[in-house]
């Protein structure tokens, strides 16, 4: 009996701790790929070419991810503490998260690049549009009814994105790669910092970083094979034709181990929001017995007060 007692613990100690588990391990997987083979010839080939394949350590994408691991890694821990759930706090680790994918972008960015104008402008627009809604919608006098509040919100997020297309991002512009991920981390972060309840900032900005961070893996597979040619010219000249290259085991490492990371962030958020509604609902319910409570007493001191009235009237 004591034995069934000791397992049940563990899976609940184990069910309690899942999201953070899961959380790491990704991350950890992520980091541990650029140990990994990314890209090789494909093996029905009959080239004679030097290397044959790299692997993550050999590849700046390599690299990449590996950085992107390690940065979600101590988000999290970040994001695990209990002070992340003072606002403060978790509005100071989500902008800390904003900061390291600037310093990535910072790191392996070089060439400059032409953005902005058509749906990436618009979607620039409307996420500053968006922030701008956060910060203005919670300032609307209190007296207006919900529709009109829901309505006046919704003409914020319109109004605000047709005049900042129209001013900003509806043109392109050429910058390097740290420009553009510093706007995006900017916009990502504003959306994170003003959602609500703000003691999940963190929470929310940690998601967004799984999300990007493994979209950007996602989106380097042609780069890695493009990495594995370019190794073959420096190594002797002779290359194998870029079709015949694909990637392997190392880039969905780092992919998996992001999809675990996204997965335990989220689990991570929807327990803690939980138990914040959960504290909510106990403390205006807690308010509402305590009014309720005090209505009673002034009833009772009102009805014995009446009651001395009328002995004295006696």
């Amino acid at each position: 009996m004591p034995v069934k007692c000791a397992d049940q613990e563990e899976r609940e100690r184990v069910k309690r701790y899942r999201p953070q588990l899961l959380l790491l391990l990704g991350a950890a997987i992520t980091m541990a790929s650029i140990a990994w083979e990314l890209a090789r010839m494909n093996p029905q080939t009959s080239y004679i070419v030097d290397p044959w394949s790299i692997r993550g350590y050999e590849s700046v994408h390599g690299s990449i991810a590996f950085t992107i691991g390690a940065l979600v890694f101590a988000a999290g821990l970040l994001t695990m503490l209990e002070k992340s759930l003072n606002p403060l706090y978790s509005r100071l680790i989500g902008f800390a998260m904003a900061l390291g994918a600037v310093g990535v972008a910072a790191i392996y960015g070089t060439d400059e690049r032409t953005m902005g104008g058509g749906a990436v402008g618009w979607l620039v627009a409307i996420g500053v549009s968006w922030i701008i809604k956060g910060l203005v919608a919670p300032r609307l006098p209190e007296q207006l009814a919900s529709g009109i509040k829901t309505f006046s919100s919704l003409a914020i997020v319109i109004v605000s994105a047709f005049v900042l297309n129209l001013a900003l991002f509806g043109r392109e512009f050429t910058a390097k790669p740290v420009v553009w991920v510093g706007i995006a981390a900017l916009v990502i972060y504003g959306l994170a910092a003003t959602g609500k309840p703000s003691e999940l900032a963190a929470n929310r900005m940690l998601i967004f970083s799984t999300v990007f961070g493994g979209a950007t893996v996602a989106l380097g597979a042609a780069a890695v094979r493009a990495n594995l040619i370019a190794a073959q010219f420096e190594s002797d000249g002779v290359v194998g034709q870029y079709k015949d290259t694909q990637i392997t085991s190392g880039y969905f490492l780092a992919l998996f181990g992001m999809l675990l990371a996204f997965v335990g962030a989220v689990s991570l958020w929807a327990k803690r929001r939980d138990i914040i509604i959960n504290l909510r609902r106990a403390e205006r319910q807690r308010a509402a017995a305590e009014a309720s409570a005090a209505e009673i007493q002034a009833a009772l001191e009102l009805a014995q007060q009446h009651q001395r009235e009328a002995r004295a009237g006696k």
